[in-house]
């Protein structure tokens, strides 16, 4: 750190005067007194960063850097706008100018999350004068993201990545750790440690004071069944054992009473966003699956991998497409393709939606592979309205089937499907869709089916589900085992598709229209609802059945459209694997 005369006295700071300083005021006493400066500063890191760099702290703050600053490991989960970027910003630069010498090393899942601190790097060095004459060369672009001091420190963003190997740090800043790949994370950024090479460390008496390397891992709450979670217990851990660790934790509160966030502006995101988003993200609550839950929230984890959905056509759209889906799905030989619909009872029943989900089953030598590619959800609406809905999905969809669930309203959308609709909106037909006459299905349903269907012509497409206590059991059976078996993939989280929007999408990456963006990923949001939905069940077992039942006015509607298809298209399955023993498997394309 530099310093002359005249910023010690900006600095306001007033210090007991000992015996031995009267000593120092008999000769050239400088260096000895910047020496009792520099350990006081150091000791007490949140003074030197309002003494210095003149910027005031909160008490939760001062709180979070001292234990940042006395800790070899430290693991920070903290919720969205509790300034944890900003804090980390701050603390690395306090350090890299408290420690001559120092490598800070900022890792990151991607360059746009490594941005994020350099960004607040950039702010603080504008705000303070102190900071800025500590830095001699800034930048923070892409390909060169790196702040160097004139006392030898440097703060430096690596991806976790195979380019990242062969760095070294005194203190690895890990942003947003949970998204990082574990296995990359050990084996390319923790081997960068290493003690600070200080000039006195080579003078033999000084050997001892050695200092041991810092680790900072960050993040708000994930899922538990992920490594973060291990991380974060064995830090707590070590902590209690009287190890140089330790963990800090806050939720959104500490963001409203420091006036960071607002509750009105806390409401308007947890309408925005999914019901898990916002438990991690804001209540910072770990997300995960109860001790009787049926499925378990890993099965789901390890098949999220799907990047591109299906999209219908938007009602801004209308009029400029030709009715030709802009966002339709080249169709593989083999495949099918089914819309699940789960009816909603009545119209503003809390815990009671109708849900439209999309999926495609693209055949392989072990059955079909299911892809759940759309989802959509609505308020119980009139049942003409509804079943023009499905239409047009259909449509846009280019489906096959549609699995309808009868109970309750399912029936009069069941009648409303089978006679021809006409799309005032769109200025076409659809048209009339009746009961497919499947070998599973019940004769006497068939029949009922047929009698309510008042079109002479229709496309025989609707497989109807009456739920009974052995068909529920079998769906849930089914969509489990295919999870497990990793036979279905569903698409990524919200988080992981914006960045995947903002690289593909240029409409995303472009638009300020939040609308837009909110509708591009609402497909995501929708599965992670789904997600939340179907762990939260819990079952019992009755005469061999197992029964599923959500928490008081909890939902479970789109586990059911989702679970729906998915037993639809095992059904087909079987007829496929049939069709391949009886020597017809050269139909179908295999990859």
């Amino acid at each position: 750190m530099t310093m002359s005369k005249k910023d010690s006295v900006q600095i306001h700071i007033t210090k007991p005067v000992k015996q031995k300083d009267l000593k120092y005021e008999k000769k050239d006493d400088w260096e000895y007194k910047i020496i009792d400066w520099c350990t006081f500063y150091r000791r007490n890191i949140p003074r030197f960063i309002e003494h210095y760099f003149q910027i005031i702290l909160h008490p939760y703050q001062r709180l979070w850097i001292y234990y940042m600053s006395i800790c070899d490991s430290f693991v920070a989960i903290a919720s969205r706008a509790s300034s944890k970027s900003w804090l980390i910003a701050l603390f690395v630069i306090a350090i890299s100018v408290l420690y001559p010498n120092s490598k800070v090393v900022v890792v990151a899942k991607t360059k746009a999350q490594a941005g994020v601190i350099f960004g607040k790097i950039e702010d603080l060095k504008k705000g303070s004068a102190n900071i800025q004459r500590e830095i001699d060369y800034f930048s923070n672009t892409n390909s060169d993201r790196v702040c160097k001091f004139f006392n030898g420190s440097t703060i430096k963003a690596v991806i976790c990545a195979e380019g990242g190997r062969g760095e070294r740090s005194t203190c690895t800043v890990g942003e947003e750790f949970r998204i990082m790949d574990k296995e990359k994370y050990d084996a390319i950024v923790r081997p960068f440690a290493m003690a600070r090479q200080a000039p006195y460390m080579k003078i033999a008496k000084y050997a001892h004071l050695i200092e041991e390397p810092k680790e900072i891992l960050i993040s708000s709450a994930y899922y538990k069944p992920l490594w973060w979670y291990g991380e974060m217990e064995k830090n707590i851990e070590m902590m209690l054992n009287g190890e140089k660790s330790g963990a800090i934790y806050f939720d959104y509160p500490i963001a409203i009473k420091h006036g960071i966030k607002t509750k009105r502006i806390i409401a308007k995101d947890k309408e925005k966003m999914d019901a898990i988003a916002f438990q991690q993200e804001y209540e910072n609550i770990p997300f995960g699956e109860n001790n009787n839950a049926y499925f378990k929230l890993d099965m789901f984890l390890k098949n999220r991998d799907l990047k591109r959905v299906f999209y219908p056509i938007r009602k801004e759209e209308i009029g400029m497409t030709a009715i030709k889906n802009p966002y339709r799905m080249k169709r593989r030989e083999g495949e099918v393709r089914v819309v699940a619909v789960d009816i909603a009872t009545r119209k503003g029943k809390a815990n009671d939606n109708t849900i439209i989900t999309c999926l495609r089953g693209l055949s392989t030598v072990q059955g079909y592979r299911r892809e759940v590619v759309y989802m959509e959800s609505h308020q119980g609406e009139h049942t003409g309205k509804q079943a023009l809905r499905i239409k047009q999905i259909y449509n846009d969809f280019e489906a096959d089937y549609i699995v309808l669930d009868l109970q309750n309203a399912g029936i009069a959308v069941f009648e409303q499907l089978a006679v021809v609709t006409k799309d005032e909106e769109r200025g076409v037909e659809y048209d009339a869709y009746g009961v497919l006459n499947h070998s599973s299905l019940d004769k006497a349903l068939i029949k009922e089916l047929q009698d309510k269907t008042l079109s002479s012509t229709y496309k025989p497409v609707i497989y109807p589900i009456r739920g009974n206590t052995a068909l529920n059991s079998a769906i849930a059976v089914n969509f489990r085992d295919n999870l497990m078996r990793s036979m279905i993939s569903i698409p990524i989280d919200n988080i992981d598709a914006e960045e995947y929007l903002n690289n593909t999408n240029k409409s995303f990456q472009d638009s300020e229209d939040f609308a837009l963006k909110s509708w591009l990923l609402n497909p995501y949001i929708q599965i992670s609802s789904m997600i939340k939905e179907t762990i939260e069940l819990t079952y019992t077992i009755i005469n061999g059945n197992i029964r599923l039942e959500e928490p008081r006015n909890a939902r479970k509607d789109r586990y059911s459209s989702c679970s729906y298809g998915n037993y639809f298209i095992s059904l087909l399955e079987i007829d496929m694997l049939k069709n391949m023993d009886n020597g017809e498997s050269e139909q179908l394309v295999f990859y």
